[in-house]
């Protein structure tokens, strides 16, 4: 049975999934958090706030200049971070029956992030309320086109609608989750940082931004699961 569509059941749903699949967020954490913390050790990169993993890459490849071997690192750890995102986000969708086929769709993905970035980055430097309502209605897009085999607009579109009327759970669950990363990241980082344990702290941070992006993710297919038609997803399996 499923949850309801309001704070109570995205909260609890991503948490489920999280439990639920384990194994696979481990792997992200340690394949995405592990190269990031080993870039860092190296000089090659630069530490990364807390974001989905897709727009941490892109952020540290556009900002951290460390010559050339650190851009090919940066790019290679952005291209790791994406088909890692995207193999997590596919076995978080099978886990619920809402992955159609194992059909690779990784390109319309990469291109969906990269439009649904562009877009909340013009809402953020127009005014910050824009980008947040961008931010929650696309919240479910990777679902719709990855278990729904939507296209990259229909996905946007489609997770648009379907979000309507559901902004404010969403965006509390989001809130919430962040306000929670950022207080267990700083009292991790000071604890260890007090023990003059530089290595430690970078080692930390990465694998704690890696999980959070892993979180929002599962954020981002509870929410998909609980606000997508039915009847439509599961007439496309016999399409």
């Amino acid at each position: 049975m499923k949850r309801d569509a309001d704070f109570a059941g995205f909260m609890g749903e991503t948490v489920a999934l999280v439990s639920d699949n384990l194994r696979f967020v481990a792997i992200y954490v340690l394949l995405v958090g592990g190269l990031n913390a080993a870039g860092i050790f190296l000089g090659l990169t630069a530490p990364a706030s807390t974001g989905s993993g897709f727009q941490t890459s892109l952020g540290a490849m556009a900002s951290f200049d460390a010559g050339l071997a650190g851009g090919l690192f940066s790019l290679g750890v952005g291209i790791v971070s994406i088909v890692a995102a995207y193999f997590l986000l596919s076995k978080l969708l099978e886990s619920r029956g809402r992955l159609i086929d194992t059909d690779t769709r990784i390109w319309a993905y990469v291109g969906m992030m990269i439009l649904s970035i562009l877009g909340m980055m013009i809402g953020f430097l127009l005014l910050v309320i824009p980008g947040l309502i961008l931010l929650v209605r696309w919240s479910a897009s990777s679902g719709f086109l990855i278990g729904g085999k939507r296209g990259v607009i229909e996905s946007l579109g489609d997770s648009w609608d379907a979000t309507r009327g559901k902004s404010w759970p969403i965006f509390f669950v989001g809130l919430v989750l962040f306000i929670g990363f950022s207080v267990i990241s700083g009292t991790m980082l000071g604890v260890i940082g007090a023990t003059g344990l530089n290595q430690g702290v970078i080692a930390t941070s990465a694998l704690i931004n890696a999980f959070s992006s892993a979180v929002f993710y599962a954020l981002g297919v509870a929410v998909y699961y609980l606000v997508q038609n039915d009847e439509r997803e599961i007439g496309a399996v016999f399409e």
